[in-house]
């Protein structure tokens, strides 16, 4: 006989299992697109983003990313081939440049639309990482805490805000694991295809990322327990991916094949890189006795591996291929770099706390005191820096170098941060950025297919006043004759030189204004050199006006207020 109040019970708990799993998801999806999306078009571009809208422009133009067009040439002097002889941007890999065109001609070209994709690839990656623990946890805490800590980073959320491949990469990269992991369970047509289809992406994305990618996921065949027939179908995934690949490695083949710059500070840069990883991933004093209890364990445990600790295994090998090999790839050290591998960290980091507490409420405290432990420490790790601390302090007390390369959020209090708060009150409040006066400056006092010269941020004036003949330092050698106008934020050496001749030859007027901005964007995704709000230190602008523009001269500004009033603002 059914016992039908029984049966009513079970259904009622799978149902509202399965809605507040629903619920759960929605909330921290939610969180996500409002961190990622909130005032995303306020910011004026910098730099790097510039370079990536302005060919964008291009492929809206001309079907393919180009570094120059007209007189205007996209370069920055970062050193190996940028372009091909047909000017063909061969850099960076084109998906960045597709999906901003894309975006350009569905929603216009704004500072929203701009980034609007790679913000989109950032809430994907936090709801795919949801699924994926949820699929091989089956725990809502194990689903919840990962897409939790993820979504909260900051460091990933900077990233993610930006006209630039580090969403996009990170989304990329996480779904190559996951793809990885379901095509070790099960070696059929339908995973090896999608995980060809996901190394292609990557590789389109950021083969940067992909090629220190790919030692990591051939480390975990063994924890994965791969046997022949996972040999194969990795195999054939490799091989459809680079059949996909092929017009990529043929356009960059110059660049993938330049030597590298970051070999021969090595252990430098490996050192950079676990700091970062220590404040903005996963700290040390969690990771490291975490892992030791997790080695002991599996040496004193004669059971087999389970699912969830070979996903551990995987993460941590990926983690720890990213690390190393852009220690060895790139010339200098940047959490861009590694924000890949940020999902990772994260599901580490949540498997950690949820083992922790597990810990403390078995063999040390009672419930109540064990979650108290738990609440506060998860809350520390969203808001602060605090667990960062120790490596902070042997880094500053062992290796002063290293200390003072570092460039910190808190200029007056490099120790104790809360990156959190500075994001949120950036995504409500304004901000004045030396791109956005320069973008100001031009529009009141050049006309179009008028002469402009810039150190830094050219690429973003590009990007909204393609109508003029803008240079850089890299490009100064183009120019003929004197320019129109000539705006800096600084004078570094590389344009000194230029600058002092302009005013020697007394063809132009010079004018300095002090102003409330930082000296190279403040919009860098970098912690370290991000500003979530205006500085209250004010810093040179050099204005530079040919002596024949005599009506642009008299409509300067003559005061502060009035300079901030018509050059501040947002247009």
């Amino acid at each position: 006989m059914i016992n039908w109040s029984e049966k009513w019970a079970q259904v009622t708990r799978i149902w509202l299992t399965t809605h507040f799993n629903i619920l759960v998801f929605l909330f921290v999806v939610v969180l996500s697109a409002t961190l990622c999306f909130c005032g995303l078009g306020n910011r004026t571009l910098w730099q790097d983003e510039g370079e990536t809208a302005v060919l964008a422009q291009r492929v809206l133009s001309g079907g393919v990313p180009r570094a120059l067009s007209g007189y205007n040439l996209v370069y920055q002097s970062q050193g190996g081939p940028q372009y091909d002889k047909n000017y063909r941007w061969t850099y960076h890999p084109w998906g960045q440049f597709y999906l901003t065109a894309a975006s350009f001609a569905v929603l216009g070209q704004t500072n929203f639309a701009a980034r609007f994709p790679f913000a989109l690839c950032g809430v994907l990656t936090v709801a795919l990482l949801y699924v994926f623990v949820w699929r091989h946890w089956r725990s809502l805490a194990a689903a919840f805490l990962s897409a939790l800590l993820l979504a909260t980073s900051t460091a990933f959320v900077l990233h993610c805000r930006q006209c630039r491949y580090y969403g996009l990469s990170a989304f990329t990269c996480l779904s190559a694991v996951v793809v990885f992991v379901e095509l070790m369970k099960k070696p059929c047509r339908q995973w090896w295809i999608t995980f060809g289809v996901v190394l292609a992406a990557q590789f389109y994305a950021d083969f940067g990322t992909l090629a220190v990618l790919l030692p990591g996921l051939a480390l975990s065949l063994w924890p994965m327990g791969a046997r022949k027939q996972q040999l194969i179908a990795v195999a054939k995934a490799s091989g459809l991916a680079i059949l996909v690949m092929i017009p990529g490695l043929i356009l960059h083949w110059d660049r993938l094949t330049a030597a590298g710059g970051g070999n021969h500070r090595f252990l430098m840069i490996l050192l950079f890189h676990i700091y970062y990883f220590d404040n903005w991933f996963v700290p040390l004093v969690f990771l490291v006795p975490a892992g030791g209890v997790f080695v002991w364990r599996l040496v004193k445990s004669r059971e087999r591996l389970s699912e969830q600790d070979r996903i551990v295994i995987t993460c941590a090998l990926v983690i720890g291929s990213i690390m190393t090999g852009m220690t060895w790839a790139a010339p200098y050290p940047y959490v861009r770099y590694l924000i890949s591998s940020a999902s990772l960290a994260r599901l580490l980091l949540a498997v950690i706390l949820i083992e922790g507490y597990i810990i403390l409420r078995k063999k040390a405290l009672p419930v109540l005191p064990a979650r108290m432990v738990f609440i506060s420490s998860l809350l520390i790790l969203m808001f602060s820096n605090i667990f960062a601390l120790p490596t902070q302090y042997l880094i500053y007390k062992y290796h002063r170098y290293l200390f003072k390369a570092l460039d910190f959020c808190s200029k007056s209090s490099p120790f104790v941060r809360a990156e959190f708060a500075g994001l949120v009150y950036e995504i409500t409040h304004d901000f004045v950025s030396p791109d956005r006066l320069a973008v100001n400056v031009a529009g009141d006092l050049v006309r179009s297919d008028e002469t402009v010269v810039m150190d830094y941020g050219e690429l973003v004036l590009l990007f909204y006043r393609p109508d003029l003949r803008i240079y850089s330092s890299d490009t100064l050698s183009n120019l003929k004759g004197p320019p129109d106008l000539v705006i800096l934020c600084q004078v570094p050496s590389r344009i000194r030189a230029f600058f002092k001749e302009l005013r020697e030859k007394n063809d132009h007027i010079y004018f300095a204004f002090s102003v409330p901005i930082t000296s190279a964007g403040g919009n860098n995704a970098e912690l370290g050199e991000h500003w979530f709000a205006t500085p209250s230190v004010r810093r040179p602008l050099y204005i530079l006006l040919r002596r024949d523009h005599e009506d642009r001269i008299s409509r300067l500004p003559q005061t502060d207020e009035e300079l901030e009033a018509r050059w501040f603002r947002r247009r």
